[in-house]
């Protein structure tokens, strides 16, 4: 089980607890538990920069089942003893991979102090890894959605692995408000998150998704996961933005063009949108369903969004095949982008290099050339090496055709160290190219210039200047005003 430790930091873990009756707010009604019955008490943990989304959807069913939550951001230096003053009967913590160590961490230190705590993991991530109930650190795992598990995590024993309910997604709301209250680093965040779908039609080697589909049946991923929610709540939803000091709003659907109505929807959610919530929006969309989009339904994303995001990975076939996505050929990719920008959509693009390829450095480089020929006008890119999600196929792939992994990666997708261990000098080169890439894409850099610039040392400062100022071109691509990007880079905690 060690391995899991070096191989998963971004994950969520949840502590349940019991206590005295007394009125819940749910956001919608005020609940009062009858006499004779007893809540639990639930400390839902942040750790990051980004927002914990699936958490939020677990305050909502907590609230529901009249139990109490409180939020506490892991980082504080105070996290440890606010979150034992509060006595809770379960601690819930729903980071990404990067940040799934300093979970574990908080949770042997907290249990420490509460012996009666019991923590549970969920999300996507641990969905593929259950086994990990078995670490001290871990009393429970849930697999897949919310839906039918609080009740069970607290009727459960330790060392339990719990699996939800694949219900339509209108049966669960989020709880937001009192997470941008209680963690106000996120609550005053430029940029929020909303989703309207769950999953993807995609199966990735390099994703979990294809762990919950063996997990659940097909019709309960279609209903669960590749249905939309109700119109009526993602509104009601985006309604909180509006009290918040929010400039811009992500979608962050894996595809917000998926589906066979997606004109229909689209065209109903955008004048919604519009009418009610009025924030710049983002949004990622596949290359495949921008190409089957109609024109109207281009129109209409193109008065909705003010920005893009195209998952490139990698223009190489070889690599491609390795990541099961050997349908993306670079004319598929070139045709959508060109589409994008003719109804003049800013595109960015990501990149995975580091790949376990024969020359992980020429396959950057190609990906990185292809790039800038792509598009009718400028993209920008971001460029994140290969991260090995345990429970994936790739890492499988890896681990079968012993290829190295690198112990030092720590899943920050911007520190430029990823899971394929590389001799020194490569290793130098792949960090480079993660640092200068969007640079090299965005002004066209010859090759003879990037395989120079790859040699140079960059020590921590360089680093953290030059994800700044990657990040202020990103802000600038979101049409973002100088005022404001000031005021953005003035409240954001960059990693580099």
């Amino acid at each position: 089980m060690k391995n899991y430790h070096v191989l998963w930091p971004k994950f969520c873990i949840f502590l349940f607890g019991v206590k005295p009756r007394c009125p819940i707010f749910t956001g919608r009604v005020l609940i009062f538990p009858q006499e004779g019955e007893f809540m639990s008490k639930f400390a839902l943990i942040h750790i990051g920069t980004h927002e914990v989304y699936g958490l939020c959807y677990v305050a909502g069913e907590i609230a529901k089942g009249g139990h109490s939550f409180r939020w506490f951001d892991g980082e504080d230096a105070d996290a440890i003893s606010a979150i034992a003053d509060w006595t809770p009967d379960f601690i819930c913590f729903s980071p990404l991979s990067a940040f799934f160590s300093s979970a574990t961490k908080l949770s042997t230190k907290i249990k420490k102090i509460l012996p009666s705590a019991r923590s549970v993991f969920g999300g996507i991530h641990v969905s593929a890894v259950p086994e990990i109930v078995n670490l001290s650190e871990v009393d429970h795992v849930v697999i897949g959605p919310v839906d039918g598990t609080i009740e069970k995590i607290i009727k459960s024993k330790r060392s339990t692995i719990i699996k939800g309910q694949a219900l339509s997604p209108g049966h669960i709301r989020p709880a937001k408000r009192e997470y941008y209250e209680q963690i106000p680093r996120i609550g005053t965040r430029h940029g929020k998150m909303i989703m309207s779908h769950f999953g993807c039609v995609y199966n990735c080697s390099y994703c979990a998704t294809h762990r919950i589909r063996e997990a659940y049946k097909p019709e309960d991923y279609r209903r669960h996961w590749l249905s939309r929610r109700p119109l009526e709540d993602i509104i009601d939803e985006a309604g909180l933005f509006l009290e918040c000091p929010t400039t811009e709003v992500e979608l962050s659907d894996d595809d917000m063009l998926y589906g066979s109505d997606i004109e229909t929807w689209l065209t109903a959610f955008a004048a919604e949108w519009k009418d009610k919530i009025g924030l710049p929006l983002v949004g990622n969309v596949t290359p495949l369903s921008v190409i089957r989009a109609s024109d109207a339904t281009m129109e209409t994303l193109s008065n909705l969004v003010c920005n893009v995001c195209v998952g490139l990975q990698s223009s190489e076939n070889e690599t491609l095949r390795l990541f099961n996505r050997q349908f993306q050929t670079k004319k598929v990719f070139k045709e959508a982008v060109d589409r994008l920008h003719a109804f003049n959509i800013p595109v960015k693009i990501d990149i995975i290099i580091g790949n376990p390829v024969k020359d992980s450095i020429a396959d950057a480089i190609e990906t990185i050339k292809f790039a800038q020929t792509i598009g009718t006008k400028k993209v920008i890119a971001t460029i994140f090496p290969l991260m090995l999600y345990p429970g994936t196929e790739l890492t499988a792939w890896c681990i079968d055709h012993d290829i190295p992994l690198n112990e030092e990666c720590q899943f920050n997708w911007y520190g430029g160290v990823g899971s394929v261990k590389f001799d020194t000098d490569t290793a130098k080169r792949l960090r480079n190219l993660t640092k200068l890439g969007s640079f090299f894409i965005e002004h066209n850099i010859p090759e003879y210039w990037m395989r120079a610039l790859i040699e140079v040392n960059i020590d921590n400062e360089a680093a953290h200047l030059i994800a700044k100022c990657n990040f202020q071109d990103s802000l600038c691509h979101h049409g973002k005003s100088d005022q404001e990007i000031r005021e953005i880079l003035a409240q954001v905690n960059l990693y580099y």
